[in-house]
Order: structure tokens, then C-alpha cells, then sequence
């Protein structure tokens, strides 16, 4: 007995010294980022039962210079999905819902995309419906104005165009879990409020904790959110907005860490749900497992398993992490959303979890040598789909990625036809023909494909007249004009005043690829489509992240 209370106090000695180092780091980190008149953050970690850190930083209110504490509490922005996806795992255990049932059974009057959507499509963001943060900006609809659920469900129903055929592909998704909301509120009964703080906060004693879904609704010791300006900071307007499902959660840190707890010994669920939460629930169309489970991202940093999910709206940051192999919560939350809390998360990562990285290196063994006349196979000039161009070379026996304006990548070959760069994260493969040709390529970059067929020589298809490309379009979907105007004699792209108020998007030029394909700043491929007479009728807007193929008719 004597032994264990000595080894029992050794931990607890460890953990307190692990907790003066952090506290430190944190303390520094903070006068980079805040101040005491400036907005701030909450950090809590919790090990096994024990709360081994806890601080407030900054001010909650910069009107009256009041101090966050443990009690404020902070808008959670999507880390609030998680807790959507919980309400719906505890109505399946109690025998209510059917995850793989149509979203149609429960919301009967969803209109009918054509392809079935599930519960669990819109849980794992493999449904394929636009994400409706990027629908209200393509729309020309404020993210700032009053917008409520029913207005989020109004928007989901005019919008019908699925990114892909449901279960294909992940692509996040708010619009998945505003409908998550109201199939809450259809099963239980309830507002989905009343549910969420009755049925889960309430029985964990979290007293501080609610879900903004009503405007004007009061929630106590609430944090005013901050952001910065050219000005300096401003005070962002977060109440105008009450849609559930996917953000609105607000928690004070007391109850982040009470909540944090919860996952290791869970009361509201049977214990075997974590197992769920932990591994991949799903195969991809290109068979790849979903790094997603129930509203949380599952990720592998430095060779440890985490479960962690960010969040950030107009005025707030926040991000929560769990290490399910070392008992450990990690939650932050800002009042201010140009503080990161992912690096704040970070941070405490890097401080008590060192000890146990592994470091992502390939094996030398790894890499094949290839001989150069298959190398040399590989040479020419690769055009992408958006018009960008990618020049390989073999030069002694090594094969290189030359880019204008930028220094020689050597690649790295990993099988006969698949090469990495060691520069930055990149892949690509080159596909051989039946013939030993390469006449085509796939490059892989931030979890995206991108296809692209050598320079055979071919000149491009000339761009239409401008004036056959001048007119307003309109999308029906998106109950929005867009205009093709001509500004220093080129053509320009026209959009709603949000996208230049939230992205900086305005009277963008058209950069011509092929035919009728053209490019344009940071909103990529566009083509214009034409009538059974060759009359351009319309354009496309092809791929704008959560968005894809948006259609547009000429007036």
C-alpha cells in the first residue's frame, strides 16, 4: 500500500509539474494574441477525472472591461456539431431513429434531390448538399442580417443541387446539420433548444451551457465576439443569427471540461459508443475510409490518435480535442475568431504529449529507382483543367517538376507510375496507356485530384466574341444575378457585394482556357453554355469548395 501511495503521488507531482510548464508557455502566448484590454480565450485540460489546467485571458466585454472568467460563456461555432450528432446517437439508442433511414422520413417535406439521402449522409458531410454558409454568400444573403432555422430550411429546400450522389465523397456541409436540428425537434417533441439543454446539459450538471436558437434568447454570462479590421477591433454581430444544428452552442470552459470528461465515461450513452466515435464509420466511393465520425474529425498528429473538431464564426474560435490514448481533453474557446485556437490546442500537444510523437518520415528503402529511359517517359507538358501547366524534366537520372517563377521540385518515385514531392505535400500519378504512352496524369494536393493530358501540340479552341459573352445571368437556385461586364476592354465577372464583403471577390477578370472553359481569381473554372443554335444561353461555376456546378441562365 505504502508503494502505491508513492507511486500515486509521483503522478500526481508529474502532472502538476506538467501543469506549471504549460501554464507558462500559455501565459507567454497569450500577451501575443491578447491582452487585458483586448478580447481573450479559455483553455481547460483535463486528465482522466482531474483537471490538470484551467485559465481565462482577456476581457469578455471591451464596453465595460469585463474580465472572461470560468462562468463566460463562448459561442462553440461548428464544435457544436458533434453535440448535434450526439442527440441524434442517443435517440437511436432509445429506439427512435434509424440512422440509415431517408432523411424523407423524418422531414417529409424535403424536396426530392433524385438521389436518397440518409441520416448518416448528413452526419458524416456525405449527403452532397451545398453547404449553406457558402449558398447564403453566393446569394448575396449577409451571413450578419436576422437569419433563424426556418429561414437556414427555406434555403436548403431552394437550393437542389447536390455536390455528388450521396455517400460518394466527404465535403462539409452546414446545411446536413440544420436538418440534423429539425429532425431532432421532429422526433423529440421539443425545440431543439429545450432538448439539447434538458436532456444533455441538464442531467451533467452543465448549468452554464445553451443553445441560441431563438432571437433576443438571453444566455447568461454571454461572451461579445470580436474581430480584427483595419481599424482595429470591432464588435461582430453574432445575435442576429439563431440557426441550431450546427453552431449556437454556447458552453463556458467549467462546462467544456465537465462535458470533455463526459466522452471517457459517458452516462447519456452506453460506454461502447466511443468505440463508434473512434474508428472510421464509412468507405468512400473511391474506397478510401471517412476521416469523420459523429460531428468529429479523426486525425493522426505526429502518431497520435486524436478526435478533435474546430469551430469558427463571425466573433469566436474554438476547438475541442480528445486523446482516447491518454485519458486527455483539450478545450478552447475565443472571443475574438482571429485568435487561432487550433494553435492553442496545438500547444498543449506539444507540451505534454512530446514524449510519445513519431515523427512521419519515409524510409529511404521506401523510394524505387527507376531507370531513365521510363523516366524520360514522363517528360512534357502536363495542362490542368483550369489551364495551369506542369513541365516535367528527367535531368541525370532524376525526374523534376518545373514550374515559372519557382525553383526545380525533384519527385520522388513510391511504384512504377506514382511519384511525392518532399518540397511540400504533393502526389501524382501518371497513367500508361495499353501502348506505354503517358498522355495523362492525376496530381494530388489538399485531399483533392486534379486531372490533366499532356500538350499534344493541339492550339486551343479560340474564346468566344466578348459581346456574345455580355449580359446579366441569373441562377434560379441561388435567386441571385450575376452580370458579365467588360472593364478595360476585357470581360469581367460581376457577383454580389457579400462575396466582396466577406472574400474580397469583385469584378473578377475572365481568364480564357479552351473554347468556351475560362478561369477566373480564386472562384476557378467557369464555362459558358450554349443553346441547340451555338448561342451562348448561360455559364457554370464549377467548384468553389462546398459548392459545385452552379448553374446560371442568360437573360
Amino acid at each position: 500500500m505504502k508503494k502505491l501511495i508513492v507511486v500515486f503521488g509521483s503522478i500526481l507531482l508529474t502532472l502538476e509539474v506538467f501543469a506549471q510548464n504549460l501554464e507558462s508557455k500559455m501565459d507567454s502566448l497569450a500577451k501575443t494574441v491578447t491582452g487585458k484590454d483586448q478580447p481573450g480565450f479559455v483553455i481547460g485540460v483535463t486528465k482522466g477525472n482531474d483537471v490538470i489546467f484551467q485559465k481565462a485571458y482577456g476581457q469578455m466585454n471591451l464596453d465595460y472591461q469585463m474580465p472572461n472568467s470560468n462562468q463566460t460563456t463562448f459561442n462553440l461555432a461548428s464544435v457544436a456539431k458533434h453535440i448535434t450528432a450526439f442527440a441524434i446517437l442517443k435517440l437511436e439508442e432509445e429506439g427512435k431513429i434509424d440512422l440509415d433511414a431517408p432523411v424523407h422520413q423524418y422531414i417529409p417535406d424535403l424536396p426530392d434531390y433524385g438521389k436518397e439521402i440518409t441520416v448518416k449522409h448528413l452526419i458524416f458531410h456525405t449527403s452532397g448538399l451545398g453547404s449553406t454558409d457558402n449558398v447564403r454568400l453566393f446569394a448575396g444573403i449577409s451571413l450578419e442580417q436576422p437569419w433563424t432555422a426556418d429561414d437556414e430550411f427555406e434555403l436548403i429546400k431552394s437550393y437542389r443541387i447536390l455536390n455528388f450522389n450521396p455517400g460518394d465523397e466527404y465535403l462539409y456541409s452546414n446545411a446536413g446539420y440544420g436538418l440534423l436540428a429539425k429532425i431532432i425537434e421532429n422526433i423529440s417533441g421539443q425545440a431543439y433548444d429545450d432538448y439539447i439543454e434538458n436532456e444533455i446539459f441538464s442531467p451533467l450538471g452543465m448549468q452554464n451551457s445553451y443553445a441560441y436558437t431563438r432571437p433576443g434568447k438571453t444566455i447568461p454570462n454571454r461572451a461579445v465576439g470580436y474581430k480584427k479590421t483595419a481599424n482595429g477591433l470591432e464588435r461582430t454581430i453574432t445575435e442576429s443569427e439563431s440557426v441550431a444544428g450546427g453552431t449556437n452552442i454556447y458552453m463556458s470552459l467549467e462546462d467544456m471540461l465537465v462535458w470533455g470528461r463526459h466522452y471517457y465515461q459517458p452516462t447519456l450513452f452506453d460506454s461502447k459508443v466511443t468505440n463508434r466515435l473512434e474508428s472510421s464509420p464509412a468507405k468512400l466511393a473511391d474506397g478510401s475510409d471517412l476521416k469523420y465520425s459523429y460531428g468529429l474529425s479523426l486525425v493522426d498528429y505526429k502518431g497520435i490518435r486524436l478526435v478533435s473538431h474546430s469551430g469558427g464564426t463571425m466573433g469566436f474560435s474554438a476547438y475541442f480535442t480528445w486523446y482516447p490514448e491518454h485519458d486527455m481533453f483539450v478545450g478552447v474557446a475565443a472571443n475574438n475568431q482571429n485568435i487561432s485556437t487550433a494553435t492553442i490546442s496545438r500547444l498543449v500537444t506539444e507540451t505534454l504529449l512530446s514524449e510519445y510523437f513519431v515523427e512521419a518520415t519515409l524510409a529511404e528503402n521506401e523510394d524505387i529507382e527507376l531507370p531513365v529511359d521510363q523516366l524520360r517517359k514522363f517528360e512534357g507538358e502536363f495542362k490542368m483543367e483550369d489551364g495551369m501547366v506542369l513541365t516535367f524534366k528527367e535531368k541525370e537520372g532524376k525526374l523534376f517538376l518545373l514550374i515559372p517563377d519557382a525553383p526545380e521540385f525533384e519527385l520522388f518515385a513510391s511504384s512504377a507510375s506514382k511519384f511525392y514531392l518532399k518540397a511540400f505535400e504533393a502526389q501524382t500519378e501518371f497513367l500508361i496507356g495499353s501502348n506505354g504512352e503517358v498522355n495523362e496524369l492525376v496530381w494530388y494536393q489538399s485531399g483533392k485530384s486534379f486531372p490533366g493530358k499532356k500538350d499534344d501540340g493541339t492550339m486551343p479552341v479560340p474564346a468566344p466574341d466578348k459581346d456574345e459573352l455580355l449580359g446579366n445571368y441569373f441562377s434560379s437556385d441561388l435567386n441571385a444575378k450575376y452580370q458579365i461586364a467588360l472593364k478595360n476592354d476585357e470581360p469581367i465577372l460581376v457577383m454580389p457585394s457579400t462575396l466582396k464583403y466577406y472574400l474580397g471577390l469583385e469584378n473578377l477578370p475572365l481568364e480564357h482556357i479552351d473554347g468556351d472553359r475560362f478561369k477566373v481569381e480564386k472562384l476557378g473554372e467557369i464555362y459558358f453554355t450554349r443553346d441547340i443554335r451555338k448561342n451562348i444561353n448561360g455559364f457554370v461555376i464549377k467548384d468553389v469548395g462546398r459548392l459545385r456546378n452552379i448553374p446560371f441562365e442568360k437573360n
